[in-house]
């Protein structure tokens, strides 16, 4: 069955559609993990006497200042795309690209836990020899599930036989 697309639409899926890392994604994720490193290390240094409170709160404290550097790396290459998606496959930031007719399986993981985002996610299961997974963190992009996946939608139209469409 084929899907209707207007000429406006492809058009568009002529060029390939770079997305980028969110500014305001990224710094509110600083500020966040900052202060969260600032008062567990705080708690860490209030708990000196006490070793098993300390390594605790300890690492935790190596948890914030983990994912604090997660959120400000991105922010020297926000010129360039971590995503490219166009009629040829994904693109990563690493340069590797994946062809629509390489993946088995596309995938946008949203998890939460009582309304909190815990984990957003890209995973392509693909048939080439490596690698097998790839995947990667995409909760800082310019970009929500439905959009990602619409994305892929029209652009993977073209390079899908016909017979299994």
């Amino acid at each position: 069955m084929e899907i209707y697309s207007s000429s406006q639409t492809k058009k568009k899926t002529e060029q390939p559609r770079e997305i980028y890392y969110s500014r305001i994604k990224l710094i509110s994720g600083a500020v966040i993990w900052a202060l969260a490193m600032a008062f567990f290390g705080l708690l860490t240094y209030r708990s000196m006497g006490e070793t098993g409170a300390m390594g605790f709160f300890g690492v935790i404290t190596l948890g914030a200042a983990w994912m604090f550097f997660n959120c400000v790396k991105p922010l020297g290459s926000l010129d360039k795309p971590a995503l490219i998606i166009g009629k040829d496959g994904i693109r990563f930031d690493d340069g590797l690209l994946i062809g629509w007719n390489d993946m088995r399986e596309n995938t946008y993981i949203n998890q939460m836990y009582m309304g909190i985002p815990i984990l957003k996610l890209v995973q392509i299961k693909t048939t080439l020899a490596k690698p097998k997974v790839k995947k990667m963190r995409v909760a800082a992009l310019a970009l929500n599930s439905d959009e990602y996946l619409a994305l892929c939608d029209s652009y993977s139209q073209g390079s899908i036989p016909s017979a299994t469409r």
